[in-house]
């Protein structure tokens, strides 16, 4: 299997799209109601793009999943008691459902840390829904550590808690 993770190119966005909205089709069947109609959307998507902060994970040459990577941090992480700094950020990481279950999830987010050390952070920062069991365990298997929850008032009542999560990039 030939995988790698690069900038997402326009010619990429409404692959990114269908296999966006695979992913959150299957979140929603299982009841975890973390992503809505305002975001991630398409324009997220494009901005995103545009920013050069979108990124995709290929696998075969296939559009296997994405993620947003930068430096922006939610205003609700600002109670959280970070322990790094030089903080690369991931947000609205995804891989497809019919990708899941073969170690892809791992090697995504192995290839993010990579990326990071390359551009020279020194630690990851992200957050994962508290109901999102297998994002949960998987961030917590490859060493991040939890530093607490915030609350995004934008989701729905009961989906709201979300688990913040750092980890040192090995340079």
């Amino acid at each position: 299997m030939n995988i790698h993770l690069i900038k997402a190119t326009r010619e990429q966005l409404d692959t990114i799209m269908d296999v966006y909205i695979r992913c959150k089709k299957d979140l929603d069947e299982k009841g975890l109601l973390q992503w809505n109609d305002e975001y991630p959307s398409r324009e997220y998507f494009e901005e995103e793009m545009d920013n050069g902060n979108l990124y995709v994970l290929m696998v075969d040459e296939e559009v296997a999943g994405s993620a947003t990577l930068n430096e922006w941090q939610s205003p609700e992480w600002s109670e959280i008691p970070w322990q790094l700094d030089n903080e690369w950020v991931i947000h609205a990481l995804f891989l497809d459902p019919l990708q899941q279950g073969k170690g892809l999830g791992k090697t995504f987010m192995e290839k993010c840390e990579e990326l990071a050390g390359e551009k020279g952070y020194r630690s990851i920062r992200l957050d994962a829904y508290y109901r999102n069991t297998g994002a949960n365990t998987l961030y917590e298997k490859m060493g991040y550590e939890y530093r607490g929850s915030v609350y995004f008032t934008s989701k729905p009542e009961g989906h709201q808690e979300y688990r913040c999560y750092e980890k040192a990039v090995n340079l």
